[in-house]
Parts: structure tokens; C-alpha cells; sequence
């Protein structure tokens, strides 16, 4: 069949060639011969020529049919067949080839990773995990988990990321269920984040107050927020070599967040013990409030604490 389609198109080429050669010189150039000429030949209207014979003769001849692109596919994909398929078959073949390529990791690269990558520069712990706010537990501690604080400094972690700034909460319990070794406990804690973090910048042991007659508060932008005490140990009960460097960085913190937010801080208080504070340069205990507090007015302080620390931060950095 083939063979004769072949024989078919090479006389009919032939034909039209000697068809060409005997009457192109009886019109000689194009450029030469008007109108009239055409028509004194009798070669009839100067009209577009009727092709639409070709396609036939083209599917006769080679047996393709150039307006099916089903039969285009399957001259085109061996591993296309049956002559009733449908071209999402094609494609989906070709899915699936494209799919068994390996996908480089690079792919998933994600935001969260590059963040992971961050040095850490603030870790936060809590030797008094118990500890929480009335209003939201409806009693001042919560014995044997972490209360209302810890919820506190996972606020405070967000906002120092805002900045661009890497934080770790450590929620390893402390005070329970021996309070009276709380800080014996946590000062392995603190030990450890400060080797596994070289890059950190500041050790925090976040905590509220207590004992006090009613709460305190402080308005920023119309809205009641707790206030913020900070405890320097100055290591008259225990060397504490670090308290001056301690106490030098937790008054840059204090002014910021005076500037800031005014009346948000309640004072930088040096206190007889060491708080751990002797584990690192750049350490103190921040009480947000009092059990007395909302948790609402707790979060605010927490948000106002961390842009000062974030800015203090950030300001030390560039001037390194």
C-alpha cells in the first residue's frame, strides 16, 4: 500500500513539474504580462487559486490527516495506542514521565527553614513554671504545668521573630515537684541553652509578681497593660561575677522601654541572690505583672518588653 501511494505521488509530481516547464514560458515573467494577458490566454478571473484539494490528496498519498490531532499523537507517541482514545491519555502519559524525574530538596526550601537557620540571640525559661494569672486560671498557680507566664513569653518570642531576631522558649519544669529546688533545677537549664546557643545574646527567666495589694497597670495606646519589673541578682549570698555586665544591660532594656512605652516599667530592682545570673553577661529576671492581672494586660506588657529588647538588641548589633 505504501509502495503504491509512493509510485502515485511520483508521477503525479512529474506531471505537475512538465505542467510548470510547458506553460510558464508561454506567459513568460509575471512582471511582464498585465492583466489583459491573462485574460487573452483564456486562463479565466484573476481569483485565489482552489487548493482544497491538497488535504485529500496529502491523506491518500501518506495517509495522515493533518486536521486530527489524534492520529497526529499516535504518529508522534509509540506508546500511544487504540485508535478510540482520548488526548488526556497522552498527556497524562506524559505526566507521568515528567513525575518519576527526582525532585531537588532545594524545592521545599521554605521560609520556615531559613528561619531555623537564624542564630539564636534570646532564650527564655521559667524556674517558676506554675505560675499564671487568676483571671485566666482562675487561681495564681497551676501546679505540675506551665501556667499563664509561659503563654506570656511565647508572645514575647513571637515579636523578637518580627523583628528578624531568633528566639527559643525552653518549657522544662522546674518548681514541681520540689519548689524549694526550683532554682537549683533551672541553673541546669540555663547552663545548657547558654552551650547550645554560643550566638546567644540574652538568658531570661521569665516570671509575675505576687503579693501585691491590688494590680498595676499602665496604658499605652488607650489600652491597659501590666507592668514590668526586672531583678538584677547582685550575688551578695553566692558570687555572681556577671551582676554589673547583668545590671549595665538590663538599664539599656529599662530605658527603651521607658522611651517607648512611659509608665509600662516599674523599676530595675537589685536584689541579694543570683538568679542563675551568674551563668551569662546579658541576664535578668523579668516579672510581667502580678497574679492580679488579665491575661490581656500580661500579653501587652509581654509585646511592649519585647520591641525594646529586640531594639536594644538590634542596636548593639550594628554598632559591633
Amino acid at each position: 500500500m505504501q509502495l503504491r501511494r509512493g509510485l502515485i505521488f511520483l508521477v503525479f509530481f512529474c506531471c505537475f513539474f512538465a505542467w510548470g516547464i510547458l506553460w510558464f514560458p508561454l506567459i513568460g515573467s509575471p512582471h511582464d504580462l498585465p492583466l489583459e494577458g491573462l485574460l487573452k490566454l483564456g486562463l479565466g478571473s484573476w481569483n485565489k487559486p482552489n487548493w482544497r484539494f491538497l488535504p485529500e490528496l496529502f491523506v491518500f498519498l501518506t495517509g495522515i490527516d493533518l486536521d486530527s490531532p489524534q492520529v497526529l499523537l499516535q504518529r508522534g507517541l509509540p506508546v500511544f495506542t487504540g485508535e478510540d482514545e482520548s488526548l488526556a491519555v497522552a498527556s497524562s502519559r506524559i505526566f507521568e514521565e515528567v513525575s518519576e524525574k527526582p525532585i531537588s530538596e532545594d524545592f521545599f526550601f521554605s521560609e520556615e527553614k531559613a528561619e531555623q537557620e537564624k542564630p539564636v540571640k534570646v532564650a527564655f525559661y521559667h524556674t517558676h513554671n506554675a505560675e499564671t494569672y487568676v483571671p485566666l486560671d482562675g487561681k495564681p498557680k497551676v501546679e505540675g504545668r506551665n501556667g499563664g507566664v509561659s503563654l506570656v513569653a511565647d508572645e514575647m518570642v513571637r515579636v523578637l521573630e518580627e523583628q528578624g531576631i531568633r528566639a527559643i522558649h525552653d518549657l522544662t519544669l522546674h518548681d514541681y515537684p520540689d519548689f524549694a529546688r526550683s532554682y537549683i533545677k533551672s541553673e541546669v537549664t540555663g547552663a545548657r541553652l547558654v552551650k547550645d546557643y554560643p550566638t546567644l545574646k540574652a538568658l531570661i527567666d521569665v516570671h509575675r509578681d505576687a503579693g501585691l495589694e491590688r494590680k498595676q497597670v499602665a496604658s499605652v495606646d488607650g489600652k491597659s497593660v501590666a507592668v514590668i519589673l526586672i531583678i538584677v541578682g547582685t550575688g551578695e549570698r553566692f558570687p555572681n561575677p556577671h551582676w554589673r555586665e547583668n545590671y549595665a544591660f538590663a538599664q539599656k532594656v529599662a530605658h527603651k522601654l521607658e522611651e517607648k512605652f512611659p509608665g509600662v516599667l516599674k523599676e530595675v530592682r537589685l536584689m541579694p541572690g543570683r538568679y542563675n545570673q551568674h551563668l551569662f553577661p546579658h541576664a535578668f529576671l523579668v516579672e510581667v505583672g502580678s497574679e492580679k492581672n488579665t491575661f490581656e494586660e500580661a500579653l501587652g506588657a509581654a509585646r511592649c518588653f519585647a520591641l525594646a529588647l529586640g531594639e536594644v538588641l538590634l542596636e548593639e548589633e550594628s554598632e559591633r
